[in-house]
């Protein structure tokens, strides 16, 4: 059975009060009293007033304030105050505090008052009747006038609808102004485990003079508008403490059918008394519905007081692969206070359809523990979703994780605010930050259009700091086609010079890369079989990437876009970090070969045979000018030079190799390059030297002809 709390009777009114107040009242002849307006006089110079008004949908909070400009004290009991409407309905109004009657000559008072309402009541409507006890009248009082509600509202009271509850309609043990302030924060449907959920942010300011925490009576559900009733549990901020004259926030969760509409749904705290639910009073969630368009700030209800922190989501895109819809939504979170705040721990959801489906996906960036003012730092969120999904359709939830006390005992429950001795421990959770609507969302380019011009040698600007360090610089140095014998590919070869300015030494990054064509076509970059682990500060090291490319003619010449991603710290896809026009460099007939870091200059060559016991040798004869161009590290993992002799028919009679590192390294001067222990057939006086770069790749050897020599 359900029962609404009503207002009692005139007579228990003046009882209730007497009650309350622990005031002695006393009958005695009443003087002449003069209403003025917003006051209500008592003499000449004595008066009362009304402040502090704080209206909620099913009661009212308010204060009046005795100013007392006679030569003698007044005493309060002498007087009383209700609330009426203007239909003629009256309401109890009970003094929540314990306080002393007596107001001496020049002094004031205030004294506070809670009156339960009925539904549907707004401030224009009420009025605060005040009355001398008067034994003599039929009622009891001898009216003396009336203060409007409306003009003593606190600030906000208009625009941010509140739920005042008196704490000791549910516990008598607590304060006589033991009462709190509900006003609705916001309110998402997320879909969580395959069900769907309704997350709901109630911010409670403790309205007495006293620390209290929640009683546990208190219950609170979700009313739909056929009035079917659903649940809700407090999610985070059970046994929360709340301090006087404070505010904090508790989450309540409630789950719901996929068939319930986003009307007429309202909140609606209420207790047990045995088998009847007694209203406490009801809030509509109407306005606290939310969702969020792309590129729409939204403050971040997770913050501390103080802190002016935002979340956006500002652009999501998408492709229609072969295994489903690949979606990327860019989020950002932003101080735009004066102090550091603290950086949340973020993952989120995507959710579409009825049937509470989602995918989860995160992003693990390496970030810092707080954002400076003005600062922001930068989510990707990446999922699959299935084929048929239209992205534009679906939402992205945006998850925080929580860690949340949880106590052994009730006593955290009950209504004192220092309870008995408990042992608690933390859980981790999650709690619903946003909920992005994607309407507007784009399907992604290629790479291949979107990508930065591009100058070889100059500095690559990646937009996230956590891929490659902020002291680090990193360019490309330089791109060449390398031919395979034999195989049905070629190979690029990328050098990148990697700079480390801080002043400390730093771990060389891992540059996850690749070469997109103008079809689309992706060709992911390979690093070098061993590297380094650390620059030093100061220092440059050059480190080759290998990528493998169709063996057509046309690629030679083919432009393509380097782009730089990650894909470690999101848990599908990867994110691009930089993307550039780049091409493979022509390899010009020339004397000046270029293998960065690195130039050679062929002053002249010969090529010799000798004979010398049965057996033959070639010789080409070289003079060099080696230089090496720009001070960077290289190490034994660098590019070889190798030198293959080719007779008339295109076959290969020997291989000699040299290094421009070590012992055995060309140099500058006169050198020879010997190939020896040629059989009778292998002499031709048709040789040919071939002269290649060649470097040592997890895909194989990739050779690149820099010179020919006949």
């Amino acid at each position: 059975m359900i029962r609404k709390l009503t207002s009692i009777s005139i007579k228990h009114t003046s009882l209730a009060l007497l009650l309350t107040s622990t005031l002695a009242a006393a009958s005695w002849a009443a003087p002449a009293a003069q209403a003025a307006s917003e006051a209500v006089y008592i003499s000449n110079a004595s008066y009362f007033t009304l402040n502090q008004a704080a209206l909620s949908s099913s009661s009212l909070q308010f204060s009046v304030a005795l100013h007392n400009g006679d030569q003698k004290s007044i005493d309060f009991n002498q007087y009383g105050v209700r609330v009426t409407d203007t239909s003629g309905h009256s309401y109890t109004a009970k003094l929540s505090e314990k306080k002393s009657a007596s107001v001496l000559p020049g002094q004031d008072a205030s004294f506070r008052f809670y009156a339960s309402l009925g539904e549907g009541e707004t401030a224009d409507q009420l009025k605060v009747d005040v009355f001398r006890w008067d034994a003599s009248q039929a009622d009891f009082m001898n009216h003396l006038g009336d203060l409007p509600v409306a003009s003593a509202l606190q600030e906000n009271q208009v625009k941010v609808p509140e739920e005042i509850i008196n704490l000791r309609t549910l516990d008598s043990t607590l304060p006589n102004d033991a009462s709190v302030a509900f006003q609705l924060g916001q309110s998402v449907r997320v879909s969580e485990n395959g069900k769907w959920v309704m997350y709901t942010q109630v911010s409670a300011k403790n309205l007495g003079s006293s620390s209290v925490k929640l009683p546990a009576g208190l219950q609170v559900r979700l009313v739909d508008a056929n009035g079917l009733k659903y649940t809700s549990t407090v999610a985070e901020g059970a046994g929360t403490s709340f301090l006087p004259s404070e505010s904090d926030t508790i989450t309540l969760k409630t789950p719901i059918s996929k068939q319930l509409s986003a009307s007429g749904l309202s909140l609606e705290f209420y207790f047990l008394n045995q088998t009847e639910d007694v209203s406490l009073g009801t809030m509509n969630l109407n306005a606290s519905l939310q969702t969020t368009a792309l590129n729409t700030k939204q403050t971040y209800s997770g913050q501390q007081d103080g802190e002016q922190v935002t979340v956006k989501a500002n652009s999501s895109t998408y492709s229609k692969q072969s295994d489903g819809v690949h979606v990327q939504t860019v989020v950002t979170l932003s101080n735009d206070g004066e102090a550091s705040a603290a950086v949340p721990s973020f993952f989120a959801s995507y959710q579409f359809g009825d049937s509470g489906t989602s995918i989860s996906a995160t992003d693990n960036s390496a970030r810092n523990a707080y954002l400076a003012p003005k600062e922001t730092t930068t989510y990707y969120f990446n999922a699959i979703l299935p084929a048929g999904v239209d992205p534009n359709a679906a939402q992205l939830v945006l998850w925080e994780k929580t860690a949340t006390s949880t106590s052994s005992s009730s006593a955290a429950s009950s209504g004192a605010a220092n309870g008995s001795g408990t042992s608690s421990s933390a859980t981790s959770g999650q709690m619903p930050v946003a909920v992005f609507q994607l309407q507007g969302a784009t399907e992604a380019q290629s790479g291949f259009t979107t990508a930065a011009s591009y100058t070889l040698g100059s500095k690559l600007t990646l937009s996230n700091s956590s891929v490659i360090n902020k002291n680090l610089d990193v360019s490309l140095v330089e791109l060449h086609a390398h031919q395979n014998d034999d195989l049905g590919y070629k190979t690029a070869i990328a050098k990148y010079k990697i700079t480390n300015n801080g002043t400390s030494t730093i771990a060389l990054p891992e540059l996850q890369n690749e070469l997109i064509d103008s079809s689309g076509n992706a060709y992911t970059g390979t690093r070098q079989t061993s590297v380094t682990t650390q620059v030093t500060p100061g220092s440059s090291y050059v480190v080759s990437y290998s990528y493998l490319l169709p063996n057509k003619k046309e690629t030679e010449n083919e432009t393509f876009a380097l782009n730089i991603f990650d894909d470690k710290s999101v848990s599908q896809g990867k994110v691009s970090v930089g993307t550039y026009k780049v091409a493979l460099q022509e390899e010009a007939d020339s004397d000046i070969l270029a293998l960065y870091p690195f130039t050679i200059k062929v002053n002249s060559d010969s090529i010799s045979w000798l004979y010398n016991n049965g057996t033959y040798s070639y010789q080409l004869n070289l003079d060099l000018d080696v230089t090496h161009e720009d001070q960077v590290i290289v190490d034994a993992n660098f590019s070889k030079v190798e030198f293959d002799m080719v007779d008339s028919l295109g076959r290969v009679v020997g291989t000699q190799s040299a290094s421009l590192l070590g012992s055995g390294k060309l140099v500058s001067g006169k050198q020879k390059v010997v190939v020896s222990g040629l059989k009778d057939e292998q002499v031709d006086s048709g040789v040919k030297v071939y002269m290649y770069e060649v470097i040592e790749t997890p895909n194989g050897t990739a050779k690149r002809l820099i010179k020919q020599f006949h």
